[in-house]
């Protein structure tokens, strides 16, 4: 009992810390098993300390919905800083992009892990989609027209 508490509160904390994580990124933090993660990341919603965000299929863990809000929006503009110049971008570029650029690398690990997996691509989509309406859909996966940029 007492042991839960503990990591309720390092939970807590490391959400309060960064605004938002996803439940990876506390994972490693953390050294916390998936399981036990998620009955933390339930009880502090139910305590009303924690709310979760959906980017598609993937859940941030916010400390609150002006913090996911205020997080989300640096993220979007990290995105289209990287995207600065170009016509035309898939999910997968952009986290090319990212990693190259250590301003934007340093401000999206503070939320996820950047490795090439299906739930970091699933997040990058969501915000691309956020921020340039709905992608093209090509056989290859969406792509998505960020022309306007150019402005």
């Amino acid at each position: 009992m007492i042991r839960t508490q503990i990591r309720t509160e390092k939970v807590y904390k490391e959400i309060e810390e960064a605004g938002c994580a996803t439940s990876s990124a506390l994972m490693e933090r953390l050294r916390i098993s998936h399981n036990e993660l998620l009955y933390i990341l339930r009880r502090l919603r139910q305590e009303g300390r924690a709310e979760a965000v959906s980017l598609g299929r993937i859940f941030l863990w916010c400390a609150s919905r002006a913090a996911a809000e205020e997080v989300l929006a640096r993220l979007e503009e990290a995105l289209k800083r990287a995207l600065r110049g170009r016509r035309f971008a898939t999910p997968q570029k952009v986290l090319d992009l990212i990693t190259k650029d250590p301003e934007a690398r340093r401000l999206f690990t503070r939320h996820m892990p950047l490795r090439p997996n299906p739930a970091t691509i699933q997040i990058i989509d969501a915000l691309m989609m956020r921020a340039f309406g709905e992608p093209m859909k090509t056989s290859r996966g969406h792509v998505y027209l960020i022309q306007y940029l150019q402005r």
